[in-house]
């Protein structure tokens, strides 16, 4: 049996993306965000995920995964494979923007609900932080207390989970496990072998994949590893370049160049040139534009 690797943007909206498999994205959002009792999700619907800027001059942007319980309340889940520089901003712009759409012109602010953003990080991003999850909600600076539940963000650290097959208690660690190490698998591991995360599996299986499913995998593989390799070799360039002149920009230098190389090319989307750059879709279209 073959499993294909989850953190793929095109298998991770496969599992977890779509009505096929909603009971997993259910046990997913509720396991990792820890809820229990009359607060656990029962059912999700899938939205749009192309967020067009709010004002015409303002950044579009395409979430991984964007979905709404049935409180109202807003998830955007985000794979991120590669290390980006300022991520948690990037999310936070993720999670504003989500908020601010939900409210038409002529609706009330109470029709506002709640928006929580889930990364994957398949990379250490808070360095001094042990721990592979965290959770960072909106607390009041005296007392802790959490009155502005408005906007809250969970990061998950695939790096930072050690956990063996023999370890895995809670869905949480079944849920990391999966996304880290299924793809290393050759049959479904014995705790996996039930209910959604069974389904995960069998979702994450190559046989179960079509010839255009496939293609489509390994193609933003093939993407993700071109662009990341040459990105980094810009960005040593770069920072050569940027001992002269300036690190940022040297640094913003190299980015620019990998971006016109990629326009060029032309076997790259602006979205996936977004993802793996840090850019934002306006910036590259400019650049585009510009070529």
């Amino acid at each position: 049996m073959q499993f294909l690797n989850p953190c793929n943007d095109v298998a991770f909206k496969k599992i977890f993306g779509s009505e096929e498999h909603k009971s997993v994205t259910i046990s997913f959002l509720n396991s990792i965000l820890e809820y229990t009792g009359d607060q656990q999700i029962t059912d999700v619907q899938f939205l749009n995920t192309e967020q067009k800027g709010v004002m015409p001059d303002k950044k579009d942007n395409i979430l991984d995964i964007l979905c709404t319980d049935q409180s109202g309340n807003k998830y955007i889940v985000e794979v991120q494979v590669a290390g980006l520089e300022e991520f948690d901003k990037r999310i936070i712009f993720y999670g504003a923007k989500t908020y601010v759409m939900q409210l038409g012109a002529t609706q009330s602010y109470r029709t506002l609900n709640p928006v929580v953003a889930i990364s994957v990080l398949n990379f250490t991003y808070f360095k001094d932080k042990p721990d592979y999850k965290s959770i960072h909600l909106l607390l009041d600076k005296k007392t802790h207390t959490h009155d502005l539940k408005e906007l809250s963000f969970a990061f998950i650290e695939l790096p930072k989970f050690n956990k063996q097959e023999h370890e895995l208690i809670s869905n949480e660690d079944k849920w990391i496990y999966f996304l880290k190490n299924i793809r290393k698998e050759q049959q479904i591991p014995a705790p996996l072998n039930n209910n959604e995360f069974k389904a995960a599996c069998q979702a994450a299986n190559r046989m179960t994949w079509t010839e255009v499913e496939y293609n489509a995998y390994e193609n933003a593989i093939i993407a993700a590893d071109d662009a990341i390799g040459k990105i980094n070799f810009a960005l040593k360039e770069g920072l050569e370049k940027g001992r002269e002149e300036g690190l940022e920009k040297g640094r913003e230098e190299g980015k620019l160049a990998v971006i016109k190389e990629l326009l060029d090319a032309g076997n790259l989307s602006i979205e996936a040139i977004a993802k793996a750059t840090g850019f934002t879709i306006d910036r590259i279209n400019q650049i585009k534009k510009n070529l």
